[in-house]
Parts: structure tokens; sequence; C-alpha cells
């Protein structure tokens, strides 16, 4: 099966003469590219008891989901003004993956812009993640 925005170019290219019938053939299922609040519908919640955040400082991001995959997991955190998250894959085995966050701040005494954004970082596995843990840790 064809994925992403280029496959719907044959459905919309040229109206049918006649009676325009639009397509109530079935509901869509490529949600994908679609920009949406909270958990994504094509995204799969990770339970919390398959995810170790112990060693994460508090305040880090520790919200996960997954692609229906399981090949993709997707960190949602907050970034703001002097507040900057990034995160990596690091180690994966058999039993778990390990998430390596990092949350930089800008230096003392520096005047921060004043927002607050949703952000989600997608972190690409070698192979679905199955029922292995998520160990986020700071790096």
């Amino acid at each position: 099966a064809a994925g992403g925005p280029a496959s719907a170019t044959s459905s919309a290219s040229a109206p049918a003469p006649g009676p325009v019938t639009p397509t109530p053939v079935s509901p869509p299922t490529q949600t994908a590219g679609r920009p949406t609040q909270g958990i994504a519908p094509g995204d799969d919640v990770i339970a919390e008891t398959q995810v170790d955040a112990r060693q994460l400082p508090e305040g880090y991001p520790r919200s996960l989901t997954r692609s229906l995959d399981g090949k993709t997991l997707i960190l949602q955190a907050e970034e703001g003004g002097c507040r900057r998250i990034s995160a990596r894959v690091g180690d994966q085995t058999a039993q778990q993956v390990v998430v390596l966050v990092a949350v930089l701040s800008a230096p003392k005494g520096q005047m921060c812009p004043d927002y607050i954004r949703e952000i989600k970082i997608p972190l690409v596995l070698t192979a679905p993640l199955g029922s292995r843990t998520v160990v986020l840790r700071q790096g």
C-alpha cells in the first residue's frame, strides 16, 4: 500500500462529468501528516510500565507515544524561550531501548522570549519497540 501525500493525486486530478459525488467510500486512513493536539490519531500510547524514567532529572519530558508500526517513538515536550529540548536514541538491545534526553537552558541573566510550544521529537528505532522497555536518561 502506498502511503504519504503523493498518493492523493489520482482521485483529485479530474472531476467526473455529470453529478459530482464526493467520495463517501471510506473514512480517511492516512493520518500521518495531520497536525493535532495531544496524541495524533496514528500514534499509540506506550504504557507507563514500559517506560523507565527513574534516571531522568525532575522537569524533563517523559511523555512518549509510538507510531503504529512501533519503529518510531515520539517524545512530546514543552519548549520555551530559554529552554531547548533534544533527544536521541542510544543503545538498543533485545530488552530495552535507551533514549537520551537533553534540556538546555540559556546562560543566567540572558533575556528570554516568553512563550511555550509543544514539540514532538521523532526517534527512529532499528526494529519495532514491541515489549522492550524504554529507558529515559539524561544526555
